[in-house]
């Protein structure tokens, strides 16, 4: 069969993909277990032009793979969905991707016959091999038909092994490689060594996808994966890439011995790095360029609430430790929507203090299937899910909601007015012009519902 992944345009955000726009793995690991039968084309719309533009000059497909990978891509995706439609009534539309495995909120209006929640390497390919052999659909966990009631997110199939997944189809975006960035890294390739987490942040979902475990690649698999990659730029989308300190030091000794020489940017919890000081010294080595680290709160009862289970002075700690070893940070902090301007304030001179490289700020945001959205998802104050942006407020604000947002703009343009030498010092950030409209975008777009309940 002739099977068409389509990855959409996200312009419409203050997160778009102006300013950043990496490789999408999920759909070179879904095409990975389908080429050796069936024809696959990735089409990243980012890059790729419009459906439109692709119809006119290819045969049609018979089934369309259309990913939603986060929840501000609901619109993008559903648009997608009409638009394949329309183009090819006879083909079969399969929906998936993170935001339908979370939560069913947002999925009406779409055209389609499937949806896959969760992983859908395994389940993609054998719903286009019964298509294909015209057989009746299996009854798969994870698979339901558009519009039947999800399954809660703990039926979900859970990702029980990395290493069955086939090496992704990186053959099929070469086109593309140059074009793929992520701030500074450019051009990046993104890639795994691993899955899950076992911390139960209330404002992340990640870990409810593993049932807490932490699944982990062979280092042969990473090698393998890693000898694919031609660009220098290596961006790991692991949950939490640390967590396991020696096998860690076998992999970079692994890196190192094999002669790769690349640029990685990682995520890590700042206690997992100072309970393992060699480890950064030995990724420093391997390649280890930047970390992004949740530094979240510098007030110990709000990282407290969020269960992060770490302290304000670990922040501190941490920055030494990856700066003694030439190693840039990330980090991020929580912008709570109860904040008044003198937490504002704070953190503004807590950014200054650290001496972070490259700071980051996210709206404390009930993201669906988190336990902070169950715990309030009766205070959300927006019905758009293009406003869970992680810049925006959905929840009541303190401060007049145009001050909130007015405020948070600033936070960013401090940041990145940083520099002396004019080198980044933000980390999203496409092009001066790119990061104008993000600011814009800030400012303007909240909801006018949040003005109803001020505290």
């Amino acid at each position: 069969m002739r099977v068409l992944l389509v990855w959409p345009r996200n312009l419409t955000t203050a997160l778009n993909d102006d300013m950043s726009c990496c490789e999408p793995l999920p759909l070179e690991y879904l095409a990975s277990a389908l080429v050796d039968r069936h024809e696959v084309i990735i089409h990243d719309e980012r890059l790729d032009g419009s459906l439109h533009d692709w119809a006119a000059y290819n045969e049609p497909p018979d089934v369309v793979g259309i990913a939603i990978p986060y929840t501000i891509s609901v619109p993008s995706s559903r648009r997608v969905s009409q638009e394949a439609r329309a183009l090819w009534p006879d083909a079969v539309l399969v929906l998936g991707g993170h935001h339908p495995t979370v939560t069913n909120r947002w999925m009406d209006g779409f055209d389609a016959h499937w949806v896959i929640r969760g992983e859908g390497t395994q389940i993609l390919s054998q719903l286009v091999d019964a298509l294909a052999q015209k057989k009746q659909i299996p009854v798969m966990a994870g698979l339901t038909p558009y519009g039947a009631t999800p399954l809660p997110l703990a039926s979900k199939p859970p990702l029980s092994q990395l290493e069955t997944t086939p090496l992704p189809d990186r053959s099929l975006l070469k086109r593309n490689q140059l074009s793929y960035f992520h701030s500074n890294y450019r051009p990046i390739a993104t890639m795994r060594f691993s899955a899950g987490c076992p911390h139960t942040c209330n404002f992340c979902v990640l870990w409810k996808l593993t049932g807490q475990r932490y699944l982990v690649k062979t280092i042969d698999r990473v090698l393998a994966e890693l000898d694919q990659i031609s660009v220098p730029n290596v961006y790991v989308v692991d949950d939490e890439a640390f967590i396991q300190p020696v096998r860690m030091r076998e992999l970079a000794s692994a890196i190192e011995s094999a002669g790769f020489s690349k640029r990685f940017h990682m995520y890590l919890r700042t206690d997992t790095a100072l309970r393992n000081p060699d480890v950064i010294e030995q990724w420093a080595r391997a390649g280890l360029d930047s970390v992004l680290v949740g530094a979240e709160s510098t007030s110990e009862e709000e990282l407290s609430s969020y269960h992060k289970r770490t302290k304000p002075s670990q922040t501190h700690e941490a920055m030494r430790l990856f700066h003694e070893n030439g190693v840039r940070v990330r980090a991020n902090f929580l912008v709570d929507p109860a904040w008044g301007e003198g937490e504002f304030d704070s953190l503004e001179r807590a950014v200054v203090e650290l001496d972070i490289d490259t700071p980051s700020f996210s709206v404390l945001t009930p993201l669906p299937g988190t336990q902070l959205f169950e715990e309030i998802s009766s205070q959300i104050r927006t019905d758009n899910p293009e406003m869970f942006d992680l810049y925006h407020s959905v929840l009541p604000t303190r401060l007049a909601p145009e001050r909130f947002h007015d405020r948070m703009a600033q936070l960013l343009e401090t940041a990145a007015g940083r520099s002396a030498d004019g080198s980044q010092s933000i980390f999203y950030f496409g092009d001066d012009s790119a990061f104008g409209r993000m600011l814009q975008d800030i400012r303007t777009r909240w909801e006018p519902a949040l003005a109803l309940d001020l505290g």
